[in-house]
């Protein structure tokens, strides 16, 4: 056996046959990838949380970065669970990290805020380590994900002095987005009294008779005419169980009024969660988004 001491491009063509063989030239039209799993971004003051991070890996230039928090009732979340369905977004030249938050038991509002945004420091920090743009950050979140990833992208809330917590863009799958006005639409669970998730995430009380607390929540209450808001596209499904589509028509009209970006689309059919927030229509949409913001 001949040893070739030439580089990987210079390596000759095989010129081995065998009857029968068919020869194709595949397109490269995706990316592979690398997972970084347990990448510790922050401490709550009683344990750490972790970021999965899915890398593109060959790209020729940095990429931007989707921080993706994956709903969870507010409780804990199973982070990893979102890995593979994430891999579609990575493997589209996008590196996407997977936020764990405090769950609403150990820490009520605004400490989830505040963990979005330390991952959002910690990815421009970062922005060498796993080839990122620092300004080039998306959120990205599904239900209480979702309502996470509006708030730290949308409110100054739970800010240091001196970070950068600025983003690109938010994408937004059906989060709810004013807790007080859930209860008015049809809905397969209560969503103000003290144990539901709402509840959980304001201390373990009822939502309607907590106003003073409840309207630290409410995203609408962050947004006016005289700041400037990242752009925000939005996902929601006609026939959402759990949280009614009509939350997300509310921020919606909440960020137009203000002369924000946004857009909203209603998937005909869809439940809380289901399938068609994965096709390749809404991740088309959203590989537009993150290129033309």
């Amino acid at each position: 056996m001949e040893i070739l001491n030439v580089s990987r491009e210079d390596f000759p063509k095989s010129c081995a046959f065998a009857e029968g063989m068919k020869v194709i030239t595949p397109e490269c039209d995706n990316f592979e990838t690398a997972y970084h799993y347990d990448v510790k971004y922050s401490n709550n003051g009683k344990y750490d949380l972790f970021l999965q991070i899915i890398q593109p890996i060959n790209m020729p230039d940095k990429t931007p970065v989707i921080i993706f928090i994956p709903g969870s009732a507010f409780h804990k979340q199973d982070v990893r669970a979102r890995v593979p369905q994430l891999g579609l977004l990575a493997a589209r030249g996008f590196c996407v990290a997977l936020l764990e938050y405090t769950p609403s038991e150990v820490a009520p509002f605004p400490q989830l805020i505040r963990d979005a945004k330390e991952g959002i420091v910690f990815m421009k920090k970062n922005a060498e380590r796993f080839s990122v743009d620092p300004q080039s950050v998306f959120m990205m979140g599904d239900s209480s994900g979702g309502y996470t990833a509006l708030m730290a992208g949308l409110s100054d809330i739970e800010e240091r002095k001196g970070e950068d917590y600025s983003v690109k863009g938010i994408i937004d799958f059906y989060a709810p987005t004013d807790f007080t006005t859930m209860n008015l639409e049809p809905s397969t669970q209560n969503h103000s009294e003290p144990n539901s998730p709402e509840g959980f995430l304001i201390g373990q009380k009822d939502v309607l008779s907590n106003p003073e607390l409840a309207e630290k929540t409410i995203i609408k209450n962050y947004i006016s005419k005289d700041k400037k808001y990242p752009p925000v596209l939005m996902f929601h499904g006609s026939n959402d169980e759990l949280v009614p589509f009509g939350q997300s028509c509310e921020l919606f009209s909440a960020l137009r009024e203000n002369k924000a970006e946004a857009e909203l689309y209603r998937i005909e059919g869809a439940h809380h969660g289901d399938r068609q927030f994965w096709s390749s229509t809404v991740l088309n949409m959203i590989e537009r988004f993150i290129n033309t913001v």
